[in-house]
């Protein structure tokens, strides 16, 4: 159902000043835009009336489905418009799902299938070290390289000994 239909089928007046603040596009799949408040990370917010703020695409997919969203649960923009309102661009998720879908730092390094070194993490090739992936071969291979740098240092300290 369109936000023009949903409009006109509403029977609040918050509903209807909530989808006057969005601009459906022109195309049917297109995005939905919060035209209205936004939040520094570039969410819609919208005031209910009973005095709380909301996110706009939480608003706009409880209204779609005509259900809340579970608690703990975030709504994820599928199309990653942080101001889309268009319900079926919209799915709730648990947090952690949400987070690991997202485009943080955290996210993105939580994807990684390999190392720097290209070697993979698996298993038996990863160590977690202060909240980090470590790549179990890399670490070997530095700890060998160490092992080596010392004892040239050895060898030479004993060969001006000798000299």
């Amino acid at each position: 159902m369109s936000a023009q239909n949903r409009r006109q089928n509403s029977t609040g007046g918050w509903e209807r000043r909530f989808y006057d603040k969005v601009d459906e596009g022109s195309e049917f799949d297109d995005c939905h835009i919060w035209l209205g408040a936004k939040d520094d990370y570039g969410y819609g917010k919208f005031r209910l009336p009973n005095g709380r703020v909301k996110g706009t695409h939480i608003i706009a997919w409880e209204l779609a489905n005509q259900k809340t969203v579970p608690p703990g649960w975030h709504v994820d923009h599928l199309c990653r418009i942080r101001a889309c309102c268009n319900p079926d661009h919209l799915e709730p998720v648990p947090g952690t799902e949400n987070v690991a879908r997202g485009e943080s730092f955290s996210a993105k390094n939580a994807r990684k299938t390999h190392c720097p070194k290209n070697h993979e993490y698996t298993e038996e090739n990863t160590r977690w070290h202060s909240g980090r992936r470590e790549c179990i071969t890399c670490i070997r291979a530095r700890d060998k390289e160490r092992r080596q740098a010392r004892r040239l240092e050895k060898e030479d300290l004993y060969s001006h000994e000798l000299d």
